[in-house]
Formats: C-alpha cells, sequence, structure tokens
C-alpha cells in the first residue's frame, strides 16, 4: 500500500513538474521564435536607421512583444538589449546591459525581484524572457489538496512555498531531507519530525533545476489508496500506450526522415555528389529530400563546371597569350618605329606606339576572364591600327549595333579571330585588303562574325578544322579557335557555337552565336 502510494504521489508530482517544464520550455521557445521575425533581423543595422526608422522598429519590436508576454496562462516579460543602441526595448525598467558572466539558456531566480531570467545572445542583440516567482506559486497553490503542503526547494535552503504553508514544519522536514535528495532525481522518503510520520516525494524539474517537493502525514495517505488504486493503474497505462503511439508515429513520420536527410548529408561530406535521395515521406520531408536533390545536383554541375573551367583556363590563357604575345609581332612593331624614327615620321612613331601600349595593356591583364564588348571592339581596333601602319592596304569595317556593346564576353574573344585574318587571309593574299566585324541582336539570340577577303579555305579543309576544334587540345594545332569555342561553352552557357565557312568577299567567315538567357552576370 505505501509503495502504491508513493508511487501515486510521484505521479501527481510528475504531472505538475510536466507542465513546469513544459510552459518553461514554451518560453525557451519564444525566444528562439523571435529571434526568427524579420524585425529582429532589422536590429542587426539599426545603427544605419535614421531616428524615425529606428523609433518605428523599436514600437514594432515592442508590440510584438507584448503580444507574448502571456503564454500558458503565465506573466512573461520579454526584453530586448540592442548592442548597437546599447539600451533595451520593451518594458523592462532596468537600463543596464545584461551582464558578461550570464549563463546563457539558463534559468536563474533574482531573490531580490523575485524573478526568474534567462538570457539568449545573438548577433548585436540579447533576448532576455523573465516570469515572476509567483507563477511557480499559484502552480503550488493549484497542486494543494486538502492534506498536502507542496513547495520547491532548490540548494543553500532556497525554498519557494504556497501561500498557506507551515514555515517551522517545512524547515524540518527540508534540514532531514537535503541529505537524502543529493544526486537523485526523483523518490519517496519516509521522515519523522514533531512525533508525525510523514511521505515527502520529491520530483526535480529539469528546466529550472528545481526540486518540487509534497509531504503528506502517513496516516491520512493510506485512505485514498483504495479509490485511486484503479485510477492509478488505468492512467498509466492511458500514459503508456499514449506514449508508445506517439513515440511510433514521430519515430516513422520525423526521426527516419532525418536520419535518411542525415545519411545524404554524410555522402556529400565524403565527396559522393551523384548522392540522391529516392525515399518517399509526408509533404514536408518530400520538400525536403526535392531540395536536397536539387542542391546536390547543383554542387555536382557547379564542381565540374568550376574544375573544368580553371583546366581550360589556364591552360588556354597561357597558350593564348604565348600566340598572342609572340616575338615577331612585338619585334615587327619595333622595326617599325625604329624606321619611322630614323625616316623623322613622328606621326607613325606617335600612332604606333599609342596603340601598341593600349593593346599590351588590355591583353597582359588576365584576371578578370570576361570583358563588355564595346572594350573588346576597342583592343581590335589597336590591333588593326597597328597592323594598318605596317600593311597599308589593310582596310576594316565594323558594323555592331549599340545595345550589344554593353554585352559581357569572354575576354580575348574577337581580337584572335581579326589576327587569324591578318595573318592567314590578307597577308597571304596581296590582293586581299578587307576585313569585316559585324553583329546582330535578334532579341533571343547574339550572333558576332569576322570575316574577309583573304585567301580563304576549301570545303573540305572547313569540315576537317571544326571537327578539330571539337576534340581535346594537343600540340599538333593551333588553340585560339580551340580556346574561344571552349570559353563560350563554359561562360555563355552549352547552346554557344562556333561556326566557319566560306566568305562572299572571298575568305573565311567565323560566326559566334549564343542564347540571350545565358548571358554572363558580373
Amino acid at each position: 500500500m505505501k509503495k502504491d502510494i508513493e508511487t501515486n504521489n510521484l505521479n501527481r508530482l510528475r504531472i505538475l513538474v510536466n507542465s513546469l517544464d513544459y510552459n518553461v520550455e514554451q518560453l525557451d521557445m519564444l525566444s528562439v521564435a523571435l529571434n526568427a521575425d524579420s524585425k529582429m533581423g532589422l536590429l542587426k543595422s539599426v545603427d544605419l536607421m535614421d531616428n524615425y526608422d529606428q523609433d518605428q522598429l523599436m514600437l514594432d519590436l515592442s508590440d510584438k512583444m507584448k503580444l507574448q508576454s502571456f503564454t500558458q496562462g503565465w506573466n512573461v516579460q520579454i526584453d530586448i538589449y540592442s548592442t548597437l543602441l546599447n539600451k533595451w526595448v520593451g518594458s523592462s525598467q532596468n537600463q543596464s546591459p545584461p551582464p558578461d558572466d550570464l549563463a546563457e539558456g539558463q534559468w536563474i531566480l533574482d531573490r531580490s525581484q523575485k524573478l526568474f531570467s534567462m538570457y539568449r545572445k545573438y548577433d548585436q542583440f540579447t533576448v532576455r524572457v523573465t516570469f515572476p516567482k509567483a507563477n511557480l506559486e499559484n502552480l503550488l497553490d493549484s497542486a494543494k489538496l486538502e492534506n498536502n503542503d507542496p513547495f520547491f526547494y532548490y540548494s543553500d535552503s532556497i525554498i519557494i512555498a504556497n501561500r498557506s504553508f507551515h514555515t517551522t514544519q517545512v524547515q524540518e522536514l527540508v534540514s532531514k531531507m537535503s541529505p537524502k535528495m543529493r544526486d537523485k532525481n526523483e523518490g519517496t522518503e519516509l521522515i519523522t519530525t514533531g512525533n508525525i510520520d510523514y511521505m515527502v516525494s520529491f520530483l526535480k524539474a529539469e528546466t529550472l533545476g528545481w526540486y518540487m517537493v509534497d509531504y503528506v502525514p502517513l496516516d491520512k495517505a493510506l485512505q485514498p489508496i483504495v479509490r485511486t488504486q484503479v485510477f492509478f493503474y488505468i492512467t498509466c497505462v492511458l500514459l503508456f500506450l499514449s506514449g508508445m503511439v506517439t513515440v511510433i508515429f514521430f519515430y516513422r513520420k520525423v526521426q527516419v526522415p532525418i536520419l535518411t536527410l542525415l545519411k545524404g548529408v554524410r555522402h556529400l561530406q565524403k565527396g559522393d555528389f551523384s548522392h540522391r535521395i529516392s525515399r518517399t515521406s509526408n509533404a514536408e520531408f518530400t520538400i525536403l529530400y526535392h531540395n536536397f536533390n536539387h542542391m546536390a545536383q547543383q554542387i555536382e554541375d557547379l564542381i565540374e563546371n568550376v574544375y573544368k573551367e580553371k583546366i581550360i583556363s589556364r591552360e588556354a590563357l597561357v597558350k593564348q597569350l604565348q600566340a598572342q604575345i609572340n616575338p615577331h609581332f612585338l619585334y615587327n612593331c619595333l622595326f617599325f618605329i625604329n624606321n619611322m624614327n630614323r625616316m623623322g615620321n613622328d606621326e607613325a612613331v606617335n600612332a604606333m606606339t599609342q596603340n601598341l601600349a593600349e593593346y599590351f595593356r588590355y591583353t597582359t591583364r588576365i584576371n578578370d576572364p570576361l570583358t563588355t564588348l564595346e572594350k573588346e571592339i576597342g583592343v581590335v581596333r589597336n590591333y588593326l591600327n597597328i597592323q594598318s601602319l605596317r600593311i597599308n592596304r589593310l582596310h576594316t569595317q565594323i558594323n555592331i549595333p549599340e545595345s550589344m556593346m554593353s554585352l559581357l564576353v569572354p575576354k580575348l574573344l574577337i581580337q584572335p579571330l581579326v589576327e587569324n585574318s591578318v595573318i592567314h587571309g590578307i597577308e597571304k593574299k596581296q590582293s586581299a585588303v578587307l576585313i569585316h566585324i559585324s553583329g546582330t541582336d535578334v532579341g533571343d539570340r547574339y550572333s558576332l562574325v569576322v570575316e574577309d577577303d583573304g585567301s580563304g579555305m576549301q570545303p573540305e579543309e572547313i569540315q576537317s578544322l571544326l571537327h578539330r576544334i571539337e576534340q581535346p587540345l594537343d600540340e599538333t594545332m593551333g588553340c585560339a579557335l580551340w580556346n574561344i569555342r571552349q570559353r563560350m561553352l563554359i561562360q555563355l552557357g552549352s547552346k554557344a557555337s562556333l561556326n566557319i565557312a566560306q566568305s562572299k568577299l572571298g575568305g573565311i567567315r567565323i560566326e559566334l552565336i549564343w542564347d540571350n538567357s545565358s548571358q554572363p552576370e558580373e
């Protein structure tokens, strides 16, 4: 019978303590939920606002905190301390900042103010949640029955009791109970004081760290045993069944999907970016699975593209610069300058020097792989001005719409094509004089064309060249066209293309095409 009574009393305390823990946990969640509010995010930059916006934000946050001032029947006070403004937001009268040595996430009783306080620090602000000691006194009042006298106990004989407790009797019980309660979370002890035997039950509230203690005279505790025994067992069975159902439900609906996501994350941590989740679950986790798979696909594509771009860009830039800054071109320009200087043609020397400087300033800056089409055409003009000083018969026509000049394109996209036209077209044919550069914007696609009236190529030679630039780069072929095509595929999308055909002018026509939707961003 004593065992049944002890179990019954502990279950009654457990219900009360669970209710207390639930309410305190809800208060913990208030600080977390408040941090997720969009208004709270503005506190991180409140020092950048003007006075009106600051005052409006303070009012909005104060109203929000007032709405949260009563939770689960408890009186609650929520305050926010802004580090940037060095003041509290809310109805708190405390103007001092939070203590530096505060125990974050722990509830501490301020005996002078009779308040329990808990602090949570975030970036640029601290949230404090407080509730009065009277909340626990109200709980004890509601737990008081005919013969019992519940109270809360903490170390150093700190006691919170109901409003009708017996002070002397409680102090005597605490002095005898405190050694037996050490290192225990719950239990029941028989204590004799004043020639009366008491059954004292205690249970520790995990959230606050306080013990809820209830005592009742032993002779009165035995009276309701018959009446409560059946009810107790029925309650235990129902609680057990509901607990089992809850555990099974949450295990299947929450735990298993979470474990599946964790497994997928571990695969990503190990570098297996091809892993996908094929399991089906409830609507929320199905969305998470879909987003996980989408994220893994994007990461896989990004890593592949970045890896390819680094390798291709490194090799292409080195070979491209070697091809463009070749000694023969530079020596010819220097010899031209020397000859013009001897002849006293200062105008030609100045023109060659200025264009040569602009050309090499542009081509040797390789940090940024993208440039505007206007700048690319500018370096083409510099290059053609240099060549026209050497080749008097060289003429150029550039017809590109103004709407295309601001487009971002890979750096040194057109100049190598123009250089090919000069070296392989104009210089090899004495009657060749013209290089024509044009662009078209048809709304959803862009096109750039470089053509000349040079020596040209046979159709079978063109097909062979197109086939070769689609293969991996080797030492038997030039890198300019291959380099341009690879950079277009990476930076302008997989639908970008490089076409080679015979020009109506008599030479070669090279056309670069890419979609408007794949236009790169700065």
